[in-house]
């Protein structure tokens, strides 16, 4: 022991000791002056106009979020030793008084910071001013140009197109007022010919054509449901027959009158087969295409028919379900009066 007490060694452990013992001593009992950063305080504001409530002015920019809780700053404070360590963000307030911000413009405020314990210095604040501009708010109304792109399938063509014109966006100045126009874009090679809708997102663009970012304003739709036919033309065989008005096959001298197209290829039923050219969808012109349809003229009202006549030039009435004649049929009738007695 004797040895090791007179060694290098047990002088090195003791010079340790000594020098802990005497920056204890210099931290805790001199307590010297020290100074620390307090990270992301965050800040508060005061006498906030209305304006900002009521949607009328919006801050923008460079520090467009120190109206909300996550605005923070740095701060330095000095202090005896014991009292600075003590101290986190919770006991520093840092507060803006927005009392002179009612309008649009560029602003520079000077936060307020205060400490709640004593004899603390504030040494610096980061940053030690808040720049921002303060734009108005402004709304457009908007109306949507449908674009389109690529080719129909072959033999098709695209009507009845129908979807919502208009759109209105809400934001500040310099986002409404980059926005030149608003687009919706239809890709016709991504069309089946069965599809009759598509959901098409609204694309905002600049005076160049150019897509602006559209998440610095509201709009009231983002999507717009556009509703069309894709047509083509069939040629088919239908039979045309002749229809009665309101079903009535009787003239007011209750006599039957009976129609029949007036032609020597008269069918059984009174029509005739026509191969004539059909408009339409595909999935509505597919029965037309599977044999002879019967469609039939316009109504024939036959009261007042007390005779056998001819009435000429009658015209098929028109189809239903997407289809329609590319050439309106037209064919002439053959009223004959049947009698009830036999004895005209």
């Amino acid at each position: 022991m004797k040895k090791f007490m007179k060694s290098n060694t047990f002088y090195m452990i003791i010079s340790v000791i000594i020098a802990i013992l005497l920056w204890v001593y210099v931290v805790y009992e001199v307590n010297p002056i020290y100074e620390m950063w307090v990270r992301d305080v965050p800040v508060s504001t005061i006498n906030v106009s209305e304006l900002f409530n009521e949607g009328t002015l919006k801050i923008n920019g460079e520090n467009k979020d120190v109206l909300t809780d996550t605005y923070v700053i740095d701060i330095k404070i000095r202090g005896k030793r014991n009292v600075v360590s003590s101290i986190d963000k919770n006991d520093i307030s840092c507060v803006i008084d927005m009392i002179t911000v009612d309008k649009a413009g560029s602003y520079t405020l000077r936060p307020s910071v205060d400490v709640s314990k004593s004899n603390i210095e504030i040494v610096k604040v980061s940053p030690s001013s808040i720049r921002f501009d303060v734009e108005n708010i402004q709304q457009r109304d908007l109306q949507i140009e449908l674009n389109t792109v690529g080719e129909l399938p072959k033999g098709f063509t695209f009507e009845n197109v129908k979807f919502s014109q208009n759109v209105k966006i809400t934001g500040a100045d310099s986002a409404i007022n980059s926005v030149q126009s608003a687009q919706i874009t239809l890709d016709f090679d991504s069309l089946k010919t069965t599809d009759t809708e598509k959901s098409l997102k609204i694309d905002f663009l600049d005076k160049n054509g150019v897509p602006v970012d559209d998440t610095q304003f509201n709009k009231t739709v983002e999507y717009v449901k556009v509703s069309f036919n894709l047509f083509t033309e069939k040629t088919v065989s239908v039979l045309l027959l002749p229809k009665y008005k309101d079903g009535i096959i009787e003239n007011t001298s209750h006599n039957t009158v009976e129609l029949s197209v007036d032609d020597e290829n008269v069918t059984s039923s009174g029509g005739i087969e026509l191969r004539v050219k059909l408009k339409g969808t595909a999935n509505a012109l597919e029965k037309y295409e599977q044999g002879k349809t019967e469609v039939y003229t316009t109504e024939i009202d036959v009261t007042n028919i007390f005779y056998d006549q001819i009435l000429y030039d009658i015209e098929a009435a028109p189809l239903v379900g997407n289809v329609d004649y590319t050439e309106l049929p037209k064919v002439n009738v053959k009223a004959k009066i049947i009698y009830r007695d036999k004895n005209p």
